[in-house]
């Protein structure tokens, strides 16, 4: 190959590699940063309450709640879409405190890093640290965030892989549809 053969294949293949490179990148800038989830009929909820231990060392149990919808979220500092997730979750759990009970499950971080970490967001309710994963894993859960629902009374749940849409109508209707499900009619007895 002669000396101008090999500077033109030079300058022709360093083209493709930059145009290459330029598709790879607005790929990537384009691409959302997560999918987001939706809620689905969840059939995995452990048996008995879960014993777990909160950011300041007391017990917490997560289990149902006789009058209220339970939200147990699962989420970690390193999680992006975790992170971006739980401004409208704290609200929307904020809002409906009446209704719905909320537990933080902090997965797989060390107690101060989770302690900073839940200090960031105005949380409304008590988080628990699962430096182990076996609050995760007696959820079933695969990855973060995640949501587990569990209507009063534990009859029925929800779950969400990924993040959702908190301030959604869908997800409101679902939560509230929830929190019926376990009542009784009026004058029904036990």
């Amino acid at each position: 190959m002669s000396a101008i053969a090999s500077v033109t294949f030079g300058r022709v293949c360093a083209a493709r590699a930059a145009s290459a490179a330029a598709v790879l990148l607005a790929s990537l800038t384009i691409a959302p940063a997560a999918e987001y989830g939706a809620l689905a009929t969840f059939e995995g909820l452990p048996k008995a309450p879960i014993a777990a231990t909160d950011l300041g060392g007391a017990p917490l149990s997560i289990a149902a709640d006789p009058g209220r919808v339970t939200l147990v979220h699962f989420f970690a500092s390193w999680c992006e879409p975790c992170v971006t997730e739980l401004p409208e979750l704290s609200r929307f759990a904020e809002e409906r405190r009446d209704r719905v009970r909320f537990v933080g499950v902090n997965v797989a971080e060390p107690a101060v890093r989770a302690q900073k970490f839940a200090a960031r967001f105005a949380l409304p309710g008590p988080v628990a640290l699962d430096e182990n994963k076996s609050i995760a894993s007696a959820f079933r859960v695969r990855g973060l965030p995640a949501t587990v629902l569990i209507a009063p009374g534990g009859a029925t749940s929800l779950a969400a892989a990924g993040p959702l849409h908190w301030n959604s109508a869908e997800t409101a209707r679902a939560i509230d549809g929830l929190a019926r499900s376990n009542k009784k009619p009026q004058g029904e007895q036990p």
